[in-house]
């Protein structure tokens, strides 16, 4: 049986994208127009966060937002240490030093257990990534920084649909962002994002930011930049909107599935399991990612490769403290080491069969000899 990680070729033919075309074509609109403000109005509504504001991928979304919070140069931002580069280059974009933070064990987020023990003082600003599908404990974290003055930026990319206690990723500090990239629960063709906030003041920055900082007479307001969501992707998006309940509790169903089939070994100390939920909430997990701790990691990833069963390492296996070239040390950081020793993703879509997760649980029993 073949199973790749994500299967682009049947992700391409999943929608009538003739259709979509030809109904982008013939509105007039490539570039701006209903489809875009019908987007940003839909997740809105189905966020609950006040405003949407789309843009050409989540790295412009976060740079928009370090742009508008025009922090000390030099200063210091919090960042998880198991999060994507651009979560790290955002902030560097606008002038700022990044401060890696080894992330909690269990959740592999950064938490408040992990902020408290940082000297908050000389921080200018803190990044929560909302990984894999759930949110950190926001209430302690948000507590802890608004003690100190320090603003939060979400990184809530992956967080579509992840809930903390009823508020969407995204909506707890100035601004979160969204990505729609192809293997997200909600794709798009291409790069694609989204800033999220309930900030009245950032969304009039962003909202001429990503038009080259222009008003509404075109004179423009600021410095800004081309940063747009296409009218073709808003058409796809609405589409997949419409099912997105679906794919998320399709995701869950194949997560306890990987969970009741894998749970043995996890008794037996070989495997970790992601966690079910946000952090101290009983908000489930969308799953976007299902990303496992193993002993034996690069071994078990070699025995399913050669099983047909795609698996990647998320990051391509670096944390930001790994990236020497641009200035950190992983020695420093050994507990993010050892995570990034052994952790990996399994296959998790909605396109995935039963069948086939059934196929990769017994796989990776085979290989511990269970």
């Amino acid at each position: 049986m073949k199973i790749p990680f994500f299967d682009y070729k049947k992700y391409c033919k999943e929608l009538p994208y003739a259709d979509l075309v030809s109904e982008t074509l013939s509105s007039g609109y490539l570039i701006g127009g209903p489809a875009i403000s019908k987007f940003e109005e839909e997740i809105v509504n189905y966020t609950g966060i006040k405003h949407c504001i789309t843009v050409g991928n989540a790295t412009d979304a976060m740079e928009i937002i370090f742009d508008f919070l025009d922090l000390p140069k030099g200063s210091e931002v919090i960042v998880p240490a198991h999060t994507m580069i651009a979560t790290a280059s955002a902030a560097v974009s606008a002038g700022l030093k990044v401060k890696p933070i080894d992330v909690n064990f269990r959740y592999g987020l950064l938490t408040s257990k992990e902020l408290s023990n940082v000297n908050l003082s000389n921080v200018s600003a803190c990044m929560i990534t909302q990984l894999n599908g759930i949110c950190s404990d926001m209430d302690e974290i948000m507590n802890l920084l608004r003690s100190n003055s320090v603003p939060l930026v979400e990184d809530s990319a992956q967080g579509i649909g992840s809930f903390y206690k009823g508020t969407h990723a995204g909506g707890f500090g100035v601004g979160g962002c969204l990505s729609f990239y192809p293997a997200k629960v909600l794709g798009c063709l291409g790069d694609g994002g989204a800033i999220i906030t309930n900030n009245d003041d950032l969304a009039s920055y962003a909202y001429s930011v990503r038009d080259h900082g222009r008003g509404v007479d075109l004179q423009p307001l600021y410095w800004g930049r081309n940063s747009r969501l296409d009218s073709l992707n808003a058409n796809i998006l609405l589409t997949r909107l419409l099912n997105i309940d679906y794919y998320i509790e399709k995701r869950r169903r194949l997560a306890s599935l990987y969970d009741n089939n894998l749970s043995a070994l996890q008794d037996q100390g070989v495997l970790k399991l992601p966690a079910k939920h946000s952090v101290a909430s009983d908000n489930p997990s969308t799953y976007q990612n299902y990303e496992v701790l193993a002993e034996k990691s690069s071994d078990l990833m070699a025995f399913l490769k050669d099983k047909g069963i795609g698996t990647i390492r998320q990051w391509g296996g670096f944390s930001i403290a790994h990236l020497r070239n641009l200035g950190f040390n992983i020695d420093n950081y050994p507990r993010t080491l050892d995570q990034f020793d052994r952790m990996f993703l399994l296959p998790m879509n909605h396109m995935l069969e039963e069948e086939e997760i059934i196929y990769i649980t017994q796989s990776i029993t085979e290989f511990y000899g269970a």
